[in-house]
Order: C-alpha cells, then structure tokens, then sequence
C-alpha cells in the first residue's frame, strides 16, 4: 500500500520545521550581514547611536566638534568606520583603580 504525503505527514511537518529554522538563520545572516569596504567596516548613524547609547543630536555634535570620525556620501548620508569608534572609546576607557 502506497502512503501519500500531506500536510499531517511526520516527514511534511519535520521538512517544513527544518525549513523555517533555515529561514531564521538567513534572515538573522541578512540582517548582522556588514560588508567591508576597503576592508573597513563602516556603521550607520542609527547603529552608532544604538551601541554608543547616545541620541542623534548628541552624534550631531559629536561630529562637529569633530570628535567622532565620519565620511560623507553625497552631503547626506554619514558612515562611521567601525575601527575609529572602538579607538574613541579605547582611548576614553575609565580603569577601576583598586582601593588596596
């Protein structure tokens, strides 16, 4: 006797399981995905506001008073390369001293 697959079938719902699990994974790849560029990585404003916990008008400011390194495209859109902001704050890193 010949079985028939359909939607109630084990092997219907272990494929379609499997299916969205890849699905989840690309989509969390597509959205983590950063391509370098001259093999730089480079944020946008919303990300380096997102890590640094700032607003925009505080990046506003932080880069005119040129404080935080940016490249400009087409007068409008801002790019942060990712190695100056791990410099800045590297270079701003508070030491616990310890009290001993």
């Amino acid at each position: 006797m010949l079985d028939y697959l359909n939607s109630e079938s084990e092997e219907v719902k272990t494929a379609l399981a499997q299916l969205s699990e890849a699905k989840q994974a690309l989509q969390q790849a597509r959205d983590n995905y950063r391509p370098s560029i001259l093999d730089e990585r480079y944020l946008t404003g919303e990300e380096v506001c997102r890590y640094l916990h700032i607003s925009p008008r505080t990046l506003q400011t932080l880069r005119d008073t040129r404080q935080i390194p940016f490249t400009v495209i087409s007068g409008r859109v801002f790019l942060y390369p990712e190695s100056g902001i791990r410099k800045i704050l590297h270079r701003n890193l508070q030491s616990v001293e310890e009290p001993f």
